[in-house]
């Protein structure tokens, strides 16, 4: 029994980014044999992209505002302290990853309801609905040692990210809310997030966003919007129509020099 593969590499890819824990794990058997014979074809090196450029490309999309009144910048600096702690994007990325990663575990096939693969060949009825952690450790009985470890690493990378990520974050929002807030708001807000309510809702913050309710909502939103979609397309192709057609290009007419 195999679940199909859209369901299992998506969601492994979604869950742990770039680490692939679930890919890797289920790829253990192959990979420890492989890894006995040495390679011998030659590494492609890949372009690195230049940043630079790109930067050029995000200045033009986003183009740097004036900075902010320094006094109402000051008071921002802690409001976004407050809704930014050192920190906080890696315990949302560890969160959710770990919390996702063991929930499609726990899949099985009989979860999967009509997206189940069609069965071609005869099934072991021990193995007829293991879930996807039980598949995967009677082929690695090392399985869960090997997703420990790599936890650990991801846990650990992750937090050098974060140390990236965090202050720079911070350092936007707060440029951002001395723009969009007065001062007597700032200070309100700094007044509130230096309350206990306000120091648990800093807390917790960040979490919010990956709650399991707050992604099921975000899911549930698809259905209606999706009644929705035939309208807006003839709306949008009635906004079009109202002008003429670009006239095409003649293929055969040499450009002009």
């Amino acid at each position: 029994m195999r679940y199909p593969a859209i369901c299992i590499r998506s969601a492994a890819l979604s869950i742990v980014l770039s680490a692939g824990i679930a890919t890797a794990a289920e790829a253990a058997p192959a990979a420890a044999k492989a890894a006995t014979k040495p390679s011998t074809e030659p590494v492609a090196a890949k372009a690195v992209p230049s940043f630079a450029e790109m930067m050029k490309v995000i200045n033009k999309l986003f183009p740097p505002q004036p900075d902010p009144d320094p006094a109402r910048l000051a008071l921002a600096r802690t409001s976004a302290q407050s809704i930014w702690p050192d920190g906080a994007y890696g315990r949302m990325l560890t969160g959710l990853m770990g919390g996702m990663f063991d929930r499609v575990m726990s899949l099985k096939e009989s979860d999967l309801g009509s997206m189940a693969p069609k069965k071609t060949t005869k099934v072991d009825p021990a193995k007829a609905n293991l879930s996807l952690h039980d598949q995967l450790v009677t082929e690695d009985p090392y399985f869960d040692q090997r997703v420990a470890a790599m936890r650990a690493v991801l846990t650990e990378e992750v937090g050098k990210v974060s140390t990236i990520v965090d202050p720079r974050m911070r350092d936007g929002l707060a440029r951002a809310m001395a723009r969009r807030f007065d001062a007597r708001q700032l200070s309100d807000i700094n007044a509130f997030f230096a309350t206990t309510s306000g120091q648990a809702l800093s807390s917790q913050y960040m979490q919010l966003w990956i709650d399991p309710d707050t992604i099921r909502s975000v899911f549930g939103t698809f259905p209606d919007m999706m009644k929705l979609m035939p309208g807006m397309m003839e709306k949008l192709q009635a906004a079009n129509d109202k002008f003429p057609k670009p006239p095409k290009k003649d293929k055969d007419k040499p450009a002009k020099k």
